[in-house]
């Protein structure tokens, strides 16, 4: 079979079943960087080899990690020297799937569940290293007395099989870990390697299965029944434990213990499973499974005894507290990214179980739509929308796939740079992000629900990051909230920013009441630091924070207000033709905004061409007010033509109201024969148009 690779375009790849070491080298795939051993895609005119799985990736994936756009598959990434994968962090040269939104990248591994390319373990290293080993997904059954070569156990579910000799092993034998650590051997982590009839230190049995996990320091051995218990494989179910209390002798009241459930001390009776020795406090063998936080933006967080079992990429930082976590006794984790908290923290701050009577509550029946759909169409599996009507136009709005980085979302005020609706009548878009925001939410950092609101004319003050906006927005009818969409989508509990992308930011610890009810009044005081102190300058602008909300990492000293946090990645400038990216570290010896020809703080962040060496401070990149459309017809009963909104930089003209000179936001005349103007800022000025 010959194919035509994107990745290989100079000559036609061939299928062939299995392929020999070259010249006593290990033959490296060129799309995973993994050894090949069974079926594979082979060039004849060149050294390069695909695994089959690997050549027939899709070009295109979605990912719950990475919601807001679909990865495409690269050949290579997109920078110099490799890229670092944002889900193990590890780094490859090789195939990519990439967002250029976002500079997000996933190697292929990462991409797909585990089992999708050949068997590459330690076990099968051990115990079939002469022929490759082709995965059978099956529940296959191979014949009475065929047992797996690992555990002695009969073949049965998924397993791997040699096609030149009578070889079989489970799925999960083949896919056992290199090195695991286990409670009952605390102090050192186990090694996988082929057994000799060794003794298990847990069981007191001989080992006659194949591997056995070993300590070399202690010379402590156990067998591979005994070092995956039931309740392990059992994913971490609370009621497969057989707890029951620890008998101790009666001249001693109580023992000194760290609970596996909880992770902190204990002083008393513990509870303890035999098979898996696991000793916990009494009251954490009622632990629930699954809790819902309102700290937490998914439905659920799961309870596990083992998190380096359970969890690809460990935060080593609780989520609510910011301090660090001990990955060696339980934790609650969340399964759709990286969040993990203390069980007390999670205790602390659960809201409730997330089972109960079988069903599960979410916060999708908190949520009502903003649209209507109107006309859709399928394609395979996928449903597109092609046109819906949106609460906030009068117009029903098309979908359009012409991005143009001149169109600015009248929702959020964004450049649009991916497919977005847009009106046929009139100069109106919204991108799929604010279309997808729901009518009415219950959010977990407010106590009352939120209502997505829009107003074409008039400006509003977020109270996350005090700017001054138009388009949708969140309010509470109870205590007047308003809070921007660009802030409502940036809000989260933990996330990577492009300007401190070693570490992960995150909110305050007492972030469930960040955006707490204010009744009277929206003014808010400026939010404390933990310790007490007034919040320092922001890592990105140097200016003390303004908004009560700020971001903060949580091993160095790096803090980010909102309204950094949420500046848009590219901007355009009338004076310059090309697009201007924001940029977070400074190489220029002279650094100098082009704009308004002052000196940059080479510390701070900036906007810049790259081809031009053209450098901008964000304000003169963006504008004072980047966040709001200026035009629209507004009318008052004390003028009698319609007014528009502008904003006022140079040919200032008297306000006919205080006679001062409209130097900022205005509200100007549309008629050309009426030179009427007043500030839109003073109330004063606005109050005398009301009559």
């Amino acid at each position: 079979m010959e194919v035509e690779h994107f990745s290989h375009p100079d000559h036609s790849l061939i299928l062939i079943n299995q392929v020999l070491e070259y010249s006593c080298e290990l033959v490296i795939c060129s799309g995973c960087e993994g050894p090949i051993w069974g079926p594979c895609y082979s060039c004849t005119s060149c050294y390069f080899f695909l695994h089959k799985t690997c050549a027939e990736l899709p070009r295109e994936i979605k990912r719950r990690i990475h919601p807001r756009h679909p990865l495409h598959l690269l050949e290579k990434p997109p920078y110099e020297g490799g890229y670092e994968c944002d889900r193990c962090h590890k780094t490859f040269e090789s195939f990519v799937y990439h967002c250029s939104f976002c500079m997000f990248d996933l190697d292929i591994k990462c991409a797909f569940q585990p089992g999708f390319l050949e068997v590459d373990s330690q076990a099968h290293q051990f115990a079939h290293k002469d022929h490759p080993l082709l995965l059978n997904e099956e529940q296959e059954y191979h014949g009475e007395g065929v047992v797996c070569s690992v555990c002695k156990e009969p073949m049965s579910g998924p397993s791997y099989r040699c096609i030149s000799c009578n070889f079989f092993l489970h799925k999960k034998c083949a896919e056992l870990p290199p090195e695991i650590k286990r409670h009952i051997h605390p102090e050192h982590p186990l090694r996988l390697l082929p057994n000799h009839d060794t003794m298990c230190d847990f069981c007191n049995e001989t080992c006659y299965e194949s591997f056995v996990y070993c300590c070399f320091v202690c010379e402590f051995n156990l067998h591979i029944k005994c070092a995956f218990p039931p309740c392990i494989d059992a994913a971490d179910q609370n009621q497969r434990h057989q707890f029951r209390r620890l008998l101790i002798s009666p001249s001693l009241k109580s023992i000194s213990f760290t609970c596996n459930a909880c992770g902190t001390d204990g002083y008393d009776s513990p509870f303890v499973c035999p098979m898996c020795q696991l000793l916990v406090h009494e009251e954490c063998i009622s632990l629930p499974r699954n809790i819902k936080t309102a700290l937490h933006h998914h439905p659920r967080i799961i309870h596990t005894y083992h998190p380096q079992q359970c969890i690809e990429s460990i935060n080593k930082y609780c989520g609510i507290c910011r301090r660090e976590v001990d990955t060696e006794y339980g934790v609650y984790y969340c399964p759709d990214c990286d969040f993990v908290s203390h069980v007390n923290c999670s205790r602390e701050f659960g809201d409730y179980a997330t089972e109960t009577a079988g069903q599960s509550v979410t916060d999708d029946q908190f949520m009502k739509p903003s649209f209507r759909v109107v006309r859709e169409i399928k394609h395979g599996d996928e449903r597109i929308i092609e046109e819906i009507e949106h609460f906030s136009h009068q117009h029903n709005l098309i979908l359009n796939d012409k991005v143009d980085d001149d169109l600015k979302c009248d929702g959020c005020m964004l450049p649009i740079s991916t497919s977005f609706y847009s009106c046929a009548s009139c100069n109106f878009f919204l991108d799929k992000t604010c279309i997808e925001l729901p009518r009415q939410k219950k959010w977990q950092y407010h106590e009352n629900q939120l209502i997505l609101s829009y107003n074409q004319h008039d400006l509003f003050s977020c109270d996350v990051c005090k700017q001054d906006f138009c388009g949708l927005r969140y309010t509470c009818d109870v205590c007047g909230l308003w809070i921007d969409i660009r802030c409502f989508k940036s809000l989260k509990d933990s996330f990577k920013h492009g300007g401190h992308d070693e570490h992960l930011l995150n909110l305050p610890a007492d972030r469930k009441n960040i955006l707490r009810c204010n009744i009277g009044g929206r003014g808010v005081p400026p939010l404390l630091a933990d310790d007490g102190e007034i919040i320092p300058h922001c890592s990105g602008c140097g200016v003390s924070e303004e908004s009560k909300v700020f971001l903060k990492c949580a091993v160095c000293d790096f803090k980010l207000g909102m309204k950094c946090a949420t500046l848009p990645y590219k901007a355009r400038h009338k004076y310059h033709d090309h697009p201007l990216f924001l940029t977070y570290i400074n190489e220029n010896d002279y650094p100098c905004c082009i704009i308004c020809e002052q000196d940059r703080d080479p510390k701070l962040w900036f906007y810049r061409c790259e081809e031009c060496d053209f450098d901008v401070h964000p304000e003169c990149a963006l504008g004072k007010y980047p966040y709001v459309k200026p035009g629209g017809v507004r009318t008052y009963p004390a003028h009698p033509h319609p007014l528009a909104l502008v904003v006022k930089t140079y040919g200032l003209q008297a306000c006919d109201s205080c006679g001062e000179p409209c130097d900022d936001l205005a509200l100007e005349c549309t008629d050309p024969n009426c030179s009427f103007i007043v500030h839109w800022k003073r109330r004063q000025c606005l109050k005398s148009l009301k009559g």
